[in-house]
């Protein structure tokens, strides 16, 4: 099975294919007892993924376009992650906790929800006004639909020079990769 860094990795390279300039944008990953330490009980691909980058640099006059990780998605930081949690309300039974990994500039997130005493229990997209959310079994197998999500043309660069999504494709990458799980 993919690490989450191979994943993330695996995303930066779509994104050096494409040309975007966010791959420069890519803030240093945190020492893995600094992520311990603020996330108390945090799943090790937690640590990963904040070892990996911790956010994406942000630039006067930049366009979410210019730093987007996914289209519309902004890879945050563990800083921004918490206090962005801290601000929403997300209904939980009680001993989950989760925490926001990339955020559009509309509110929509995607997140990982864990317990401390299963790890990482899946990772779930919330889109406001959306009928059903994406669910993955874990971060792997999200950044796994991101990347095949490049690959297939489901995220692209379109003819204007904006990074855009084709719904239906990305449905088709989600539903092959992740029914799989189920």
């Amino acid at each position: 099975m993919a690490t989450v860094t191979e994943g993330l990795d695996g995303v930066r390279h779509e994104l050096e294919r494409l040309g975007r300039s966010v791959v420069q944008l890519f803030e240093p990953g945190l020492a893995p007892e600094l992520v311990r330490e603020r996330l108390d009980g945090a799943p090790d691909e937690l640590v990963e993924w904040f070892g990996w980058a911790d956010g994406t640099r942000a630039e006067e006059d930049q366009t979410v376009d210019e730093a987007s990780f996914i289209p519309g998605y902004v890879l945050i930081s563990l800083a921004e992650a918490l206090e962005f949690r801290d601000e929403v309300e997300v209904e939980s039974d009680g001993d989950e906790e989760w925490l926001p990994l990339l955020v559009s500039p509309a509110g929509d997130f995607y997140a990982v929800a864990w317990t401390s005493h299963e790890g990482v229990v899946q990772v779930w997209s919330y889109v406001e006004g959306a009928d059903g959310q994406a669910d993955y079994p874990d971060l792997a197998r999200m950044l796994r639909t991101f990347v095949e999500s490049y690959r297939t043309g489901a995220f692209e660069v379109d003819d204007e020079g904006y990074l855009d999504m084709h719904p239906e494709l990305a449905d088709r990458v989600y539903e092959a990769i992740n029914k799989k799980a189920s």
